[in-house]
């Protein structure tokens, strides 16, 4: 199972550096690696329909090892897009100040999370049970790692 995800990984990250080279505008660029990390967490989606989690071990590994791989490239990307369209038209000094604002933001999410990234970057397994597996909340639990979790609308198709 986990090769199948390696070979959809390895073929999105050779994709993403066709467009990298290809590519001269940040926004386009953006965009169309967007698309592409869409693309590829559909096909995930659709192997995953196709040969369904059949055990909690597999769910757990789904959704801590390979699912984040996908969807860290595609938030990076749509974090692009974003900062990029919304940047102020201006001098240097109007732009620095924007993106400082915009590495505060980042900040500010780091810091809320910081439990839950401590946790998985630490390769911690006593809270896979809460954190990787479907129908097992927690509301205790930080709510923002919900995005390594398997959540319909944010797979939406394109």
């Amino acid at each position: 199972m986990s090769d199948n995800y390696n070979q959809l990984y390895e073929d999105l990250e050779e994709k993403l550096r066709m467009i990298d080279l290809e590519e001269d505008n940040l926004l386009k660029k953006s965009e169309q690696s967007f698309q592409m990390v869409l693309i590829a967490i559909n096909q995930l989606r659709e192997g995953l329909t196709k040969n369904p989690l059949d055990s909690q071990a597999s769910e757990i590994l789904f959704f801590k090892e390979i699912k984040p791989k996908f969807v860290s490239k595609l938030i990076y990307h749509l974090s692009v897009f974003n900062i990029e369209t919304n940047k102020p038209n201006g001098g240097i000094k109007v732009k620095r100040k924007y993106y400082q604002n915009e590495l505060d933001k980042l900040k500010r999410y780091f810091d809320n999370n910081l439990e839950f990234y401590r946790y998985y970057r630490t390769h911690s397994n006593y809270l896979d049970h809460k954190y990787f597996v479907r129908g097992k909340q927690d509301i205790r639990l930080t709510l923002d790692s919900f995005f390594f979790r398997d959540r319909s609308k944010f797979l939406y198709q394109p």
